[in-house]
């Protein structure tokens, strides 16, 4: 019984770190929705639920992103040129 629980859990923990990977290099939801669209029913209504968590994730992370690079110093405004 422990071995089950052990294995769920593992294989829990490493589909979420999946689906943050895809989200954030992916660049969003779209893998997710090119799966969808490859298949049907029950499936695409499932990618489309993860693609739309995705796009909701990679705005929060690019927003957090821009707050970073503003408290950091590293966004610089281009300087006019003369």
């Amino acid at each position: 019984m422990c071995k089950i629980i052990k294995k769920l859990l593992c294989i829990a923990i490493i589909s979420s770190i999946l689906f943050a990977g895809i989200t954030i290099w992916g660049r969003g939801g779209d893998k997710f929705r090119r799966i969808g669209e490859k298949t049907g029913g029950i499936v695409k209504k499932g990618t489309d639920r993860l693609a739309d968590e995705a796009d909701r994730l990679r705005d929060k992370a690019e927003a957090f992103k821009e707050k970073v690079e503003g408290w950091t110093g590293k966004k610089q405004e281009p300087e006019e040129k003369k």
